[in-house]
């Protein structure tokens, strides 16, 4: 009797949405995880995910090299590396692509509860806006390392770091804020078709 009773908690205990949530999570951090260790591990995998990479750190140079020729700036770029001329210059290595928080906010999102549908323009949303931020975060970066390239580790680890993090917590709280008032509304919708 006593088995059947923890049984029974355990099951209770896994319809709870915020044990649903962690567990989900969980399991997209292992996903990630499992994904790094793969690209290490397996050359195919490892060349899809550098190409991935590379698309996405070349789009990241190329719109921050054009915005920073669009705002007068005389610059310089060869390859990954851009410089506003008499400057250090910032070079965008593998890690400032953002592979690790853009697929955060996805696991984060899809871990929530909330319909797909809602799921299939929200995550693209948080993903061009992390993207946004992290070309702004490269153009900045470049202006101020012509105005003083001391600057610029200071704010590249610091600075932009937290933006981006407070980014993605008012996201995820829009996002949760969403499902509750979508919640509410359908419970308003079902008490309505009741009477």
């Amino acid at each position: 009797m006593e088995k059947e009773n923890k049984v029974s908690l355990i099951k209770e205990n896994f319809k709870n949405p915020m044990v649903q949530f962690m567990l989900k999570a969980g399991m997209v951090y292992v996903l990630w995880e499992l994904l790094n260790w793969f690209q290490m591990h397996n050359a195919a995998f490892h060349t899809i995910w550098m190409a991935m990479h590379g698309t996405v750190r070349d789009n990241i140079v190329v719109v921050a090299a054009w915005l920073l020729r669009l705002m007068q700036y005389d610059i310089i770029q060869y390859d990954v590396v851009i410089l506003i001329k008499g400057s250090a210059g910032v070079a965008v290595g593998p890690a400032c692509v953002g592979f690790g928080l853009l697929f955060g906010f996805a696991g984060l999102i899809l871990s929530y509860h909330g319909s797909i549908k809602s799921k299939l323009w929200f995550i693209p949303l948080g993903l061009l806006g992390i993207h946004t931020i992290n070309i702004l975060r490269i153009v900045i970066l470049a202006i101020i390392s012509n105005i003083n390239n001391d600057w610029v580790d200071f704010n590249h680890k610091y600075v932009f770091n937290t933006i981006i993090y407070i980014f993605i917590f008012l996201m995820f709280t829009w996002w949760v804020r969403y499902i509750e008032i979508q919640g509410k509304a359908g419970l308003k919708t079902e008490d309505n078709s009741n009477l």
